[in-house]
C-alpha cells in the first residue's frame, strides 16, 4: 500500500522492523519506542476537562498520546505508529486521567493512515490518524485549518496535554498540561532541522520564569490554541530537564488534507 492510504491493523500488516528517516530522527531525540513520557512542569489536568485527550498503550504500558477529532478518529504522531510496528497491539483509552487507573473506555485500532510525506527532512509531517473499532463516547475537538494562522502566531500561548515523564528518571502518573509560547521554528534547534519547512512545524518554548516542556512519550498529544488542535507533539526535551526545554510540534493544518481530516 502507498503511504497516506488507510491500512488495516491486522497482525503482520506492518513489520516491526520498518524504520523511516523520521523514526530515526525522533529516536535521536528521545526513545519513542519505550513506554512514554509526560510533561515537565505545568500542572494537573483531567480527562473530564480534556475529554478529547486519548492515552495510547502499547503492550499494556502508556506509549503515546492522541486527540479524539471524531468519534472513531484519533490524531497522533506518525512515529507512534511506526514504532509500534503492528498497530493491532495498540489500545486507545479515553476518560482515564491516571495512568494506572482502570476507568475509562478502551478501544482497539481497526486501521490507520500515515501522512504520505512522512520521512521528509526534519520532522515534518510526522502525523497519522487511527480509526477505532468502535466510537468513543467523549467530546471531540476540531482541527485548525489554513485560515487559523492567528492561533499559531509567534508570541501566542498554547496548551500542551500529555501523560509523560515529569523529570529525569521520573514516570508520569497522571495527565498534565502546560502553557507554552509559540516561537519561530529556528528557536527550537537543534531539535529541528535546517531543512525543515517552517510552515509544517511549530516550536513551543517555556513562558518566562518556567521550564515547562514536553518529554519522551508525550508524542502524538495535542497542542491546543483557541479551542482547536493546532499541533501534534513530535519531539523535544530528550532528557526532561532544564538544559533543552523545547517542544516541537507538527502543524495540524499542514497534515489535515493528506490525512483526510476536515478542518473548521
Amino acid at each position: 500500500m502507498t503511504a497516506g492510504s488507510s491500512r488495516s491493523a491486522r497482525p503482520g500488516s506492518r513489520a516491526a522492523a520498518v524504520v523511516t528517516t523520521a523514526v530515526l530522527a525522533a529516536a535521536a531525540l528521545w526513545s519513542t519506542a519505550a513506554p512514554a513520557s509526560a510533561i515537565k512542569g505545568g500542572g494537573p489536568a483531567t480527562t473530564k476537562a480534556r475529554p478529547y485527550a486519548m492515552l495510547i498503550e502499547y503492550n499494556g504500558s502508556q506509549f503515546c498520546g492522541g486527540t479524539l477529532i471524531a468519534p472513531t478518529k484519533v490524531l497522533t504522531a506518525g512515529h507512534c505508529v511506526e514504532s509500534a510496528g503492528d498497530v493491532s497491539t495498540l489500545r486507545v483509552i479515553g476518560g482515564r486521567t491516571h495512568v494506572d487507573g482502570t476507568d475509562g473506555t478502551v478501544r482497539e485500532v481497526a486501521s490507520y493512515r500515515l501522512d504520505s510525506r512522512y520521512g521528509a527532512p526534519g520532522y515534518a509531517y510526522d502525523a497519522a490518524v487511527l480509526t477505532l473499532d468502535r466510537p468513543m463516547p467523549y467530546r471531540t475537538i476540531p482541527v485548525a485549518g489554513p485560515k487559523d494562522g492567528k492561533l499559531v502566531a509567534a508570541g501566542r500561548t498554547a496548551t500542551v496535554v500529555g501523560w509523560g515523564r515529569t523529570g529525569p528518571g521520573e514516570q508520569a502518573t497522571r495527565l498534565k498540561q502546560a502553557r507554552l509560547v509559540i516561537s519561530p521554528v529556528a528557536d527550537c534547534r537543534p531539535y529541528t532541522d535546517p531543512e525543515t519547512d517552517p510552515a509544517a512545524m511549530l516550536c513551543g518554548l517555556p513562558r518566562p520564569g518556567t521550564t515547562d516542556s514536553i518529554c519522551p512519550g508525550d508524542s502524538g498529544g495535542p497542542l491546543i490554541s483557541g479551542g482547536k488542535v493546532v499541533g501534534i507533539v513530535s519531539s523535544g526535551n530528550k532528557y526532561c530537564d532544564e538544559q533543552y526545554p523545547v517542544s516541537v510540534f507538527v502543524r495540524a493544518d499542514s497534515v489535515a488534507a493528506d490525512l483526510g481530516i476536515p478542518t473548521r
